[in-house]
């Protein structure tokens, strides 16, 4: 039976945070002996609640995946020849890839079919204006146009749209809206619910950045990507001093040329800690940089931190451990920076980790020596799980790894 004839539809939508909907929903399909889609809302319902750390995940998301490897096709063909890619999350479609012609030729069909919250635009190209002026759009709480390389118009479009102030999630990452296009975003009065904001890779630089740190009507931001732009440090310094990104719990900033050599006026990006996840990686960060953007003497809520493919050698692996302002870190990324035995053992003698549950060091020169000092340290009791390279390592210790961590450390 199609989804859209039962009349469960719109409830759920309106409540569509609300899971008691979606479990009457279930109740009923049970009553009709459709007991694999009862049981897959109620899985995935109970995966939504739970806390990524929680044991009974693993049994719960090989049930889900049992369960829509053997239905996908039957759950989804109402939605057949009107969108791809489908994610269910929480037991319904909400998530589609949608040409930006069939959003408007079909959208109200779509949006009848299924309880979708975002929507990916695919193909915007000459349907810019008129697909950002449909009224479809209002019912969504997520967009995403990825990589149609329309630069400011899209944002001047996506900023000017009547129908977007219901977005909780944008993402207009490899679009080359630069600048200008920030500019426009920012001023948008119909944006002010955003919660997480994705402008990678468009060619942004420290006007940018600083236009977002100023911004009131960011004030809701949680989540903000800015990898593969230019914002440099001081755009960098400007989003650490910013006051009205404070509920801000994860930054990307992969790949913005913040470079050590040009921190040296810039101490302020020790403030960018008091996000919860922070990523660093690919910034040319070194051992004489580095201290400026860990300076400190307390933890200030860095749960998170990415410093892959950066060239921090061992003096800067030491630099990470003899760092108090990393005392509350759960998750340290270091693959890619020329670490070796000795930067392991810093590591591993470190008084501040002891928090740590996961470490990556792949890709980096390390033997033997190095990685039992990890897996021997009296500081690390929280570690569960260690990613270092095979190269390098004997059997004997790549099997040690395998026992106590698992799962197999990665290659290179």
């Amino acid at each position: 039976m199609e989804f859209e004839s039962t009349g469960f539809l719109p409830s759920i939508r309106q409540a569509a945070d609300d899971d008691t909907p979606r479990l009457v929903y279930a109740d009923w399909l049970d009553d009709a002996g459709q007991h694999d889609r009862a049981d897959f809302i109620r899985i995935q319902l109970a995966l939504a609640r739970l806390p990524s750390v929680d044991r009974r995940r693993g049994e719960l998301a090989r049930q889900e995946s049992h369960l829509l490897e053997a239905n996908r096709e039957v759950w989804t063909a109402p939605l057949r020849g009107l969108a791809t890619a489908l994610i269910f999350h929480r037991g319904f479609v909400e998530e589609a890839n949608v040409t930006a012609r069939t959003f408007l030729a079909f959208g109200e069909e779509l949006l009848r079919t299924a309880p979708i919250r975002q929507i990916n635009l695919l193909d915007v190209g000459d349907h810019l204006l008129e697909v950002l002026h449909s009224p479809h759009l209002a019912v969504l709480t997520g967009l995403n146009i990825y990589a149609q390389h329309l630069r400011e118009p899209l944002a001047r479009a996506v900023a000017d749209s009547p129908h977007l102030g219901g977005l909780r999630r944008l993402g207009l990452a490899r679009n080359g809206i630069g600048d200008g296009g920030v500019e426009r975003i920012v001023g948008s009065p119909t944006l002010c619910m955003l919660e997480e904001l994705d402008l990678g890779e468009n060619e942004i630089g420290e006007v940018g950045a600083r236009l977002i740190a100023l911004s009131p009507g960011f004030a809701r931001l949680r989540r903000l990507e800015l990898g593969g732009n230019a914002i440099g440090p001081i755009g960098a310094d400007a989003l650490a001093a910013s006051a009205r990104l404070d509920r801000l719990e994860r930054l990307g900033l992969t790949g913005n040329r913040l470079g050590s050599h040009r921190l040296n006026h810039h101490a302020g990006l020790k403030r960018l800690l008091r996000i919860g996840t922070l990523n660093l990686a690919e910034n040319g960060l070194n051992a004489e940089g580095l201290p400026l953007v860990l300076a400190g003497t307390r933890p200030i809520g860095l749960r998170e931190l990415d410093l892959t493919g950066n060239e921090l050698g061992d003096r800067g692996a030491a630099t990470v451990a003899n760092a108090p302002t990393l005392a509350d870190l759960r998750v340290l990324r270091l693959p890619a920076n020329q670490i070796g035995d000795d930067g392991l053992r810093a590591l591993a003698d470190s008084p501040h980790l002891g928090r740590l549950g996961l470490l990556d060091v792949g890709n980096n020169p390390v033997g033997d020596e190095g990685v039992r000092a990890l897996v021997e340290s009296r500081h690390l009791q929280c570690l569960r799980q260690l990613l270092c390279p095979a190269i390098g390592l004997s059997f004997r210790m790549r099997l040690a790894l395998h026992t106590r961590y698992q799962p197999e450390p990665v290659s290179g």
